[in-house]
């Protein structure tokens, strides 16, 4: 991803490197996950201004691959805190983005058929998300440090968190649900961790995120035990099958968690520990933490919003409500 020297509101993104539409989203998608903001708080921040910046209509724009409108953008840039320069910047971006759609070649590679059967057009707008695709498949063999780590954990001997000290091991010891389980953020106990699509690195993408619990299934969740106190969070698909989450590394995904359809190909990027959160409870019971495993024992799955649609991704563990979570029978 295209970024610039100098830092500020638009945190060293570079709007001019995109392209097209695809792009131009992304990198809002990048904006919005760089400021720490809710959409909550982005409406909020906007109303101050005395503008309107509807959160409803903001996560729609973050979900689609169409271009947004010039007055909306601005609006957003503004409540992320970017300065009126860099404003400019990213309007002038969506202004030789619409022009060359216009002339006709504005279509990203991807653009294929529309939902409806029809030919995308040569406009600005591409098409909304498609159907879910199958749980992403991969078989890849554990690399040098993968494996090593891999061996430590399989002999007992515990790695360490960020902070210098060994993650808890009282997860091992907390009674927890058997078979289906629902996994309910504490913040927004009447959401549900399950499976929603993101644009990342110009497709669709099926990721852990929140939706409302009457909509989250499928696919059934469970917590499988994986030995030393670790677990895997599996999700069973009527249509796409069976699929572990797994931390995504590569450039433009990281911290996203992703369903594989190998459970043991990610290897200790597929593992967590399912840690009490500070005796905290909710109204649903003992709230937990989801560490990460092996490497990224230093975080654990966050969800930085409250409302539906928010994207799961691993941060540093900070004890923050936003990292623990309710789970219960399904």
């Amino acid at each position: 991803m295209a970024r610039m020297r100098s830092t500020g509101g638009s945190g060293g993104l570079c709007p001019a490197a995109a392209g097209d539409a695809v792009a131009l989203v992304e990198l809002m998608q990048q904006l919005k996950e760089q400021s720490g903001l809710t959409y909550r708080q982005l409406e909020r921040r906007a109303a101050e201004r005395g503008e309107v910046l509807a959160r409803s209509t903001l996560a729609d724009v973050l979900r689609r691959r169409t271009l947004p409108r010039a007055e909306l953008l601005a609006v957003f840039l503004r409540a992320c805190g970017c300065a009126e320069d860099e404003v400019g910047a990213w309007l002038a971006a969506r202004q030789v983005i619409e022009e060359r759609a216009a002339a006709g070649a504005g279509e990203p590679p991807d653009a294929g058929p529309r939902p409806d059967g029809g030919e995308a057009s040569g406009g600005a707008a591409v098409p909304d998300a498609p159907r879910r695709s199958p749980y992403r498949s991969r078989r890849v063999l554990l690399g040098g440090a993968a494996a090593l780590v891999a061996l430590l954990l399989a002999v007992g001997i515990p790695l360490l968190a960020g902070d210098g000290t060994a993650p808890p091991q009282a997860a091992a010891k907390a009674p927890l649900p058997t078979g289906e389980v629902r996994i309910r953020p504490l913040r927004a106990p009447g959401l549900c961790l399950t499976d929603g699509r993101v644009l990342r690195v110009r497709r669709y993408r099926t990721v852990a995120m929140q939706r409302p619990c009457a909509e989250a299934v499928p696919p059934q969740t469970h917590l499988t035990a994986a030995g030393a106190g670790r677990h895997r969070i599996q999700w069973t698909h009527r249509d796409h099958g069976k699929g572990c989450l797994v931390l995504l590394r590569e450039s433009g995904l990281e911290g996203l968690l992703e369903p594989w359809d190998d459970c043991r190909a990610g290897g200790p990027a597929q593992l967590f520990r399912v840690e009490p959160a500070d005796g905290r409870t909710g109204a649903g019971g003992t709230a937990y933490r989801l560490r990460l495993s092996g490497e990224g024992a230093e975080r654990c799955v966050t969800l930085g919003d409250d409302e539906p649609g928010a994207t799961a991704l691993a941060r540093p563990c900070t004890g923050k409500d936003d990292q623990k979570f309710l789970i219960g029978p399904g």
